[in-house]
């Protein structure tokens, strides 16, 4: 680095002096003409910063400042030139130079680059133009300020004399804003309310105070910057109105709140006559769903009359046939021992007769091959064994009616409930039974140890049959529409190949007894199980299916025996649960209590 800075100042060669021969008046002519140069050049720089600095909106200020540096740097060449005439530091001289040829360049690309925009820059004449338009455009701007004075009055007027009271509120929703309606409306001046907030004075009826805070905070947040809202307010004497609030917010930039202009419109007329025509639509509504209620009911309270009636005849007539039947059958099977007897005695003397007498005469012997006495002998007592299972289960159907009618016990009996549940499946058995196109349903009993139950035997096996009924119907229209997607789509497989229905009884609690019956099916709907208990609703098609039958099994279990009907129901299949007291605990009601009950 000193080596650098000692060659910069190096004055190994000849002063430039010597150039002028020593001359004096050359030298001091050359040193004069630099030196004023010099000077020039150092003066200029000052001028046009100080121009800068006192002129802020001229354009391109750094360019004069970039011009000042290349002109002091020429004015400190010439001073340089006056130095070497006596001392020879040409290489100091020279790095002037270069640096004052960097700046110049530099200098001249700049100027070169903005020839463009110094162009664009306007000429005095248009200057002129453009402050005779600003001029023109002044006076244009007072004749619209006076024009806004007119509509602001004319806006002050209207405000002042409109059915509607204007509220306007700061950022802070403090009161700056009181129009003479409002004064009228809420009975406060001006004066006293500007700058306080709703709460620093009784404003807002106190149940809508939360209806008012919600309105409050959609303006805040921006997602309903317009909204209205309708909400009781106080007035100054503590009276109460109804108004209707227009809001209408103003937000910054910045998406903040400044301010919110209410007008209020006074509804307490038309609130009051609104309510009023309400209460009296309500009670016209409520008139007319008691007589609608009450229609219904007669339907109802009529078709399960009906219904009932027609339980009770099948009882009386199911009782009618057993009783019938059960005459020549119990003959008919009293006699079949005997017959089987006489059967064995003569079957045996006639096998005594060919062993003693071996060789009959030929009209015997034609007879016994005619009639094929051999086989006749052998096929008899099986006839009569037949006859006898026949007339066995000829009597336990009969039994099986007789237990299910229930006819000769319309009161409360202590009774088997397997006996009723058993007496049921024997009369459906049909139902069970497969056939071509259906698989047969079977049926398991998981049977407790229950004591005799004191029931109305006759309608609670009414309920099992309602119930076992609506299961065999599931399973069965289940497995007719997997026939169909079957026959449809020979690749499809039966989803439901072995229907089955479950029977459990349990005792609970030694005071309860619980029968709960299951199928295998696809269950129900939430849609239909909550509505499975309600009279006249049925998923049947029309024609099979009355929707009273769980309606009136709901009836007999919980009314009549003081007990419980559920049903749950899953895609694994539906599920009722009966449960019944062993003693009666019967509630008394009337029918149309009843009815009601079950519509809740």
């Amino acid at each position: 680095m000193l080596t650098v800075f000692h060659n910069l100042l190096s004055e190994s060669f000849v002063p430039h002096g010597h150039c002028y021969l020593w001359k004096p008046e050359l030298v001091w002519l050359n040193v004069i003409s630099d030196g004023l140069i010099a000077l020039a050049y150092y003066s200029i720089p000052i001028v046009l910063l100080y121009i800068v600095r006192k002129r802020e909106d001229i354009p391109f200020d750094w360019v004069v400042c970039l011009f000042g540096g290349f002109i002091v740097a020429c004015g400190t060449g010439h001073l340089l030139s006056i130095w070497t005439i006596w001392h020879p530091t040409y290489w100091l001289s020279s790095v002037i130079k270069s640096l004052t040829a960097a700046i110049s360049v530099g200098t001249a690309i700049v100027l070169v680059s903005l020839i463009p925009k110094i162009l664009q820059l306007p000429s005095p004449e248009q200057m002129i133009n453009t402050n005779q338009r600003l001029e023109r455009e002044i006076l244009e701007r007072q004749e619209a300020e006076k024009e806004l004075e007119k509509i602001h009055q004319r806006l002050k007027f209207h405000v002042e004399n409109s059915p509607l009271a204007l509220v306007e509120w700061d950022q802070d929703f403090r009161i700056q804003g009181w129009s003479k309606r409002a004064e009228e409306l809420f009975g406060w001046e001006a004066p006293e309310i500007i700058g306080l907030l709703p709460n620093d004075l009784k404003f807002i009826y106190e149940e809508d105070v939360a209806i008012v805070g919600e309105m409050i905070a959609r303006l805040i947040d921006g997602s309903t910057p317009r909204n209205v809202c309708q909400n009781r307010n106080y007035t100054k004497t503590e009276s109460i109105v109804h108004c209707a609030w227009y809001n209408s917010a103003q937000f910054n930039q910045a998406g903040q709140i400044e301010s919110t202009l209410s007008l209020v419109l006074d509804v307490t007329e038309q609130k009051l006559s609104q309510e009023a025509l309400q209460q009296s639509e309500a009670d016209l509504r409520q008139r007319s769903q008691q007589l609608e209620e009450t229609l219904q009911e007669l339907q109802q309270t009529q078709s399960q009359l009906i219904q009932t009636e027609k339980m009770s005849s099948l009882g009386q007539l199911v009782a009618g046939v057993a009783h019938e039947i059960n005459n020549p059958v119990n003959f008919i099977f009293g006699n079949l021992d005997h017959i089987n007897t006489y059967n064995r005695d003569l079957i045996g003397l006639v096998q005594l007769y060919q062993t003693y007498y071996p060789n009959p005469i030929q009209e015997i012997r034609d007879r016994i091959e005619e009639i094929e006495f051999d086989f006749l002998q052998e096929d008899l007592p099986k006839i009569l064994s037949s006859m006898k299972i026949g007339a066995d289960r000829i009597r336990q159907i009969v039994l099986s009616l007789r237990n299910f009618s229930r006819h000769d016990q319309s009161e409360m009996k202590a009774v088997n409930i397997h006996e009723g549940i058993d007496s049921t499946l024997l009369i459906l058995q049909h139902r069970l039974k497969g056939t071509a196109d259906y698989p047969s349903i079977k049926v398991i009993k998981n049977y407790g140890i229950l004591p005799l139950v004191e029931c109305y035997a006759g309608q609670l096996n009414q309920v099992f049959m309602n119930v076992l009924s609506n299961a065999i119907d599931a399973l069965g229209e289940e497995i007719g529409a997997r026939n169909l997607a079957s026959k449809i789509n020979s690749n499809s497989q039966l989803l439901l190949s072995s229907p089955c229905i479950s029977i459990h009884t349990e005792l609970l609690d030694d005071t309860y007894v619980a029968i709960r019956i299951i199928d295998n099916g696809i269950g129900m709907p939430e849609s239909v199980r909550s509505r499975l208990f309600d009279p006249f609703f049925t998923t049947k098609p029309i024609g099979k299916g009355t929707g009273l039958g769980l309606s009136i099994s709901y009836q007999i279990i919980v009314e009549k025996h003081g007990g419980r009907l559920d049903c749950s129901s899953s895609d694994q299949g539906t599920e009722f649960t009966i449960q019944i007291p062993l003693t009666p605990q019967k509630t008394e009601l009337n029918q149309s209590t009843v009815i009601r009950r079950q519509l809740n």
